[in-house]
């Protein structure tokens, strides 16, 4: 049986108890099911639904501050000591800034990464690994829609000086999520 008192005391998106503030959710929210029961949010939170600044960018809270991220792979290969939120969007309009808020980062080794509205598991290892190996394809040029298509075709081979090693781990990478979050977010420095 559910305990009224304790859903009404909890923020409908984090959680946390004793929230202060009323949240009204307008007809267009198709975020349900990311949601607690009730009506009540924490301030934080209830700041977070109301300002778009929270869906539209990637951002890391700690110490209470919000921080914009401008480069997604080089932070995450550089992480701050724990604990903090962490969600990252190349989307800009979805609600996964409250599955972020459900999942705090607490060890900088393996935790759930929310990207828009997915959940990615985080390990720190597999991540430099093919940090590197998107690094050593972006230093020859090479560009996204190849790193993220799966086999490159011969011709690539010859253009961009790909070993079939490469190739073949770029196919096996194809459905990685990891893989994805740094190829996606990657920013050329040209």
């Amino acid at each position: 049986m559910l305990n009224t008192q304790e859903t009404e005391s909890a923020c409908v998106f984090c959680g946390s108890r004793h929230p202060q503030k009323t949240i009204i959710f307008p007809q267009t929210f198709t975020a349900y099911q990311f949601v607690q029961a009730g009506n009540k949010a924490c301030s934080r939170c209830a700041e977070m639904f109301t300002d778009p600044k929270y869906r539209r960018n990637s951002w890391i809270i700690r110490n209470g501050k919000f921080e914009a991220i401008e480069n997604v792979p080089d932070f995450l290969l550089n992480l701050p000591s724990p604990p903090f939120l962490l969600y990252l969007t190349k989307a800009k309009r979805k609600h996964g800034w409250i599955r972020a808020v459900q999942n705090p980062v607490l060890s900088t080794k393996r935790f759930i990464l929310i990207v828009d509205e997915d959940k990615i598991m985080f390990d720190d290892k597999t991540y430099a690994d093919l940090y590197v190996f998107a690094k050593n394809l972006y230093a020859r040029r090479i560009p996204k829609t190849i790193m993220l298509s799966g086999m490159p075709q011969p011709s690539t081979h010859r253009k961009y000086g790909l070993t079939w090693k490469e190739s073949f781990r770029i196919r096996e990478l194809q459905h990685n999520p990891l893989w994805r979050v740094i190829v996606e977010f990657f920013k050329r420095a040209d």
